[in-house]
């Protein structure tokens, strides 16, 4: 059994028992706005919408405080929590927001385009940073585009702990949720396939140290979320709709073998829509 805490794309905090997926649900977001990242310390729980941080008391999951809406929106999407500081990636922005454990946002970090030499020829996000982790002193950050192509390379930044560069390297396709399990690299590799002119493969699964070790049907879902236990790991994502009706789509949990990297199990439940982050509270 686990026990998972959901962000999802109608705005709810759910906690689900793996093996008796009767979900419920802890919070409710305004205007049903999207909830991407979420991490905790002993203490709390923190969860990001597209534009504000919510704190969370653990255990009873009482609402602490939250921050003022950030407009224009810096569209967060995953973050961690180190040394008491939550490290929160600003999206469209292409900025990393350090936030202290009274969500008081105390420095903003840029990160540069692919080529720093050239201008950005499209989206103001050019590298759709979408996770950042701290791994040996060093933090790695998820470049969903690596290249000053869109939907092609996906790769990761290295900096120290000032954040100055220290290394960069590819690493899979539409990545997200990059993330070390141990010494093992892991992300999520995803397509958006029919929706976009794409140029990589049409491939959907999980890669653990540049190989894609487990896969799914690309058109059946897409996958954001990345968590795990000492036995197993926990793909969350949602069914593929268009972006205006994503909100009503089912989410979806594919559960595999930590060691083996085999399918043990998918989750579906009505009751809970498109996963955008997850954590595991006990397993």
């Amino acid at each position: 059994m686990a026990e998972l805490l959901l962000a999802t794309v109608n705005g709810q905090v759910i906690r689900l028992d793996t093996d008796a997926p009767e979900p419920e649900v802890l919070f409710r977001g305004p205007g049903n706005e999207a909830l991407m990242g979420i991490c905790r310390d002993e203490d709390h729980l923190f969860v990001a919408s597209l534009n504000r941080i919510y704190k969370f008391r653990m255990g009873d999951y009482r609402l602490l405080k939250r921050t003022r809406r950030a407009r224009p929106s810096p569209d967060f999407h995953q973050m961690n929590i180190y040394d008491g500081l939550i490290y929160a990636t600003a999206t469209k922005r292409n900025q990393i927001w350090v936030f202290d454990r009274g969500i008081r946002r105390s420095r903003t970090v840029n990160i540069a385009p692919p080529d720093p030499g050239k201008r950005a020829r499209y989206k103001k996000n050019y590298n759709h940073i979408n996770a950042i982790v701290k791994y040996n002193g060093e933090f790695y950050i998820n470049l969903n585009w690596l290249n000053a192509e869109q939907y092609g390379d996906s790769g990761v930044l290295r900096t120290d702990p000032e954040f100055r560069e220290t290394g960069k390297f590819k690493y899979g396709w539409e990545s997200h949720d990059f993330q070390f399990a141990g010494d093992r690299m892991l992300a999520i590799c995803s397509t958006s396939g029919k929706d976009k002119t794409i140029l990589h493969p049409n491939r959907s699964g999980l890669m653990a140290d540049g190989k894609l070790v487990w896969e799914h049907n690309p058109d059946e879902s897409f996958c954001k979320g990345l968590c795990f236990d000492d036995r197993q790991l926990f793909i969350c994502g949602g069914r593929k709709a268009e972006r205006a009706a994503r909100k009503h789509t089912a989410g979806i949990i594919y559960v595999l073998d930590k060691s083996t990297f085999e399918l043990v199990k998918t989750i579906e439940h009505e009751k809970i829509r498109g996963v955008r982050g997850c954590l595991v509270v006990s397993g």
